[in-house]
């Protein structure tokens, strides 16, 4: 049986992709990486930021990729 720490994490994590969603939802333009740095911040893996995108983890992957080489120039 989970803790209520567990729960309350897992509950905390469930409201802020919920919002990150209806942000989505209000700015239809944002690309697919904006999109992905956003889910990546709650701690989402590649498969599950793809299938609220409607892409594949592949394509997630490289938006992360690219994501990370832009912070180092």
């Amino acid at each position: 049986m989970e803790n209520k720490n567990d729960v309350l994490q897992q509950i905390s994590k469930k409201l802020s992709i919920l919002i990150a969603l209806q942000l989505q939802g209000e700015n239809k333009t944002i690309e697919v990486k904006e999109n992905v740095a956003r889910f990546a911040k709650f701690g989402l893996t590649d498969s599950e930021i793809a299938e609220i995108l409607n892409t594949t983890p592949g394509t997630v992957s490289v938006a992360k990729a690219r994501i990370k080489k832009a912070k180092t120039k």
